[in-house]
């Protein structure tokens, strides 16, 4: 074997392991990719020498590390929230609305897939999603729609009340982000729903019974949506406020120097 072969060998065993470098290449912003990953390669290279097993287990460790760093900055910035807090409300918030009315007209369930009632007699009426009888009967469900009463819900707004409140004090209490905001607030918009579904199911209930369980636990889904996405909103005009305070303190610091 000649010496170009052998070289060709040890440039291929040298390199990092590529999903590591991938993770690198999605996560780090472009300006910064070049330096850090040429950073990492190059020390990379001098570790494989003596051990190339302690070098690829040095590297993955590097660059989850610096991806984790990277990838908090990208998902906790105000311009990622702002973003999540405009589709996911809307998202939801239909959802919402649709299984609603769907329990509430939904009259045949003959032409839903084999099994479905077993589903929703354990709660599950997110599984109608699922399935294109669902979806090819909502527009008929919405043209019988002649009212509002059929969202309204006093234990439901009671439940909306207690969680936005306890919303509200934990974030005095302990300060949030924007984006802890957003992960407190969209996780107690759906806590109820998660709630019946699991009561449902720790408890033997008549089918009459299982109906009203579930429109409490998507009603109050319904209603705490918006709410929460005000208050995120709310958060990112905050955050906003104080980088434009901090941002003139520091010219008015720079300006007297």
């Amino acid at each position: 074997m000649n010496n170009d072969t052998e070289n060709g060998i040890n440039r291929v065993t040298l390199l990092p392991p590529s999903f590591a470098i991938m993770l690198l290449t999605w996560i780090l912003p472009a300006a910064m990719l070049e330096v850090i990953l040429g950073d990492l390669m190059e020390e990379f290279d001098e570790r494989a020498r003596e051990d190339i097993k302690a070098a690829n287990t040095w590297f993955w460790h590097q660059a989850t590390c610096t991806s984790m760093i990277y990838f908090k900055k990208k998902f906790s910035s105000p311009n990622f929230v702002r973003k999540i807090n405009i589709v996911l409300p809307l998202v939801l918030f239909s959802i919402a609305f649709i299984l609603i009315l769907w329990l509430s007209y939904v009259d045949n369930l003959a032409e839903y897939a084999p099994g479905f009632w077993q589903k929703l007699l354990t709660g599950q009426a997110h599984m109608a999603l699922f399935d294109g009888a669902f979806w090819s009967s909502v527009s008929g469900y919405m043209s019988r729609v002649d009212s509002v009463w059929f969202l309204l819900d006093g234990p439901s707004l009671i439940i909306t009340s207690l969680s936005i409140s306890l919303l509200i004090y934990l974030d005095r209490k302990s300060s949030f982000t924007a984006l802890k905001m957003a992960c407190w607030g969209y996780a107690l918009v759906i806590l109820p729903y998660i709630w019946s579904i699991i009561h449902i199911n720790s408890n033997h209930l008549f089918a009459k019974q299982v109906g009203p369980i579930i429109a409490i636990g998507l009603l109050t889904f319904l209603y705490m949506v918006l709410p929460v996405s005000y208050l995120v909103h709310r958060k990112l005009k905050q955050v906003e406020s104080n980088l434009k305070f901090t941002s003139e303190q520091n010219k008015l610091g720079d300006g007297s120097e």
